[in-house]
């Protein structure tokens, strides 16, 4: 892929984390110095995204190795598709900023299914796109709890202690896991919005630098 493409990062964490605030901060960053770019997430807003969405409220019932799978193929066609897709806008020089991909599939699914059926569900996005950065927010599962409990009124699926304290293990055994081959970034989430923010941007701004010239 060309030197000019755009940059893929994503942003991982326990739900409560703090992902959405860094995303909206990062991208009004990088809107300031007119550098391209888009927010997406996933589950995606398309057909397949809608029906994980379905099933992580509760009002469809489907098995872990059901959802992994749905997973596998929500992430090809947000990557492909001809109306938002990932690799579409990448090639097209714009960055693209995430919430959620493939380490969240394999750290949330991975509790209940095996990590190497689950990664070889997506080894085809893997050829396809790699990010260039996976930020993982960390805090402890209380802390996401009690910043949940001030702001919905509806938990999701995996949204209990038991849950994300397995999840969180989940995700520190994929970097060790994964160290070598993908570039993993993990930030203190106990931290306040703004110091979070520049550390995240001191960190990655580097990756940018050919589209500021």
């Amino acid at each position: 892929m060309a030197e000019n493409r755009g940059r893929f990062i994503t942003f991982e964490g326990i739900d409560g984390c703090g992902k959405s605030t860094q995303i909206h901060r990062l991208k009004q960053r990088m809107e300031a110095m007119s550098l391209p770019c888009c927010e997406t997430f996933e589950p995606s807003s398309g057909p397949v995204g809608s029906m994980l969405r379905q099933c992580l409220s509760g009002r469809m019932k489907a098995d872990e190795r059901t959802m992994a799978t749905l997973f596998a193929a929500d992430r090809l066609d947000h990557l492909l598709n001809d109306y938002d897709g990932i690799l579409q806008n990448v090639r097209q020089g714009i960055h693209v900023i995430c919430d959620r991909y493939v380490l969240s599939n394999y750290a949330y699914q991975g509790v209940s299914a095996s990590i190497d059926w689950i990664e070889e569900l997506n080894s085809e996005a893997g050829k396809i796109l790699r990010p260039d950065c996976h930020i993982f927010i960390d805090v402890e599962p209380e802390v996401s709890l009690e910043r949940m409990e001030k702001t919905r009124f509806h938990r999701d699926l995996y949204e209990t202690k038991e849950r994300l304290t397995q999840v969180r293990n989940c995700y520190f055994s994929l970097f060790d896991r994964f160290q070598e081959e993908e570039n993993i970034l993990i930030v203190d989430g106990s931290q306040n919005a703004d110091a979070i923010a520049e550390t995240i941007w001191d960190s990655i701004s580097f990756l940018f630098e050919e589209s500021r010239k």
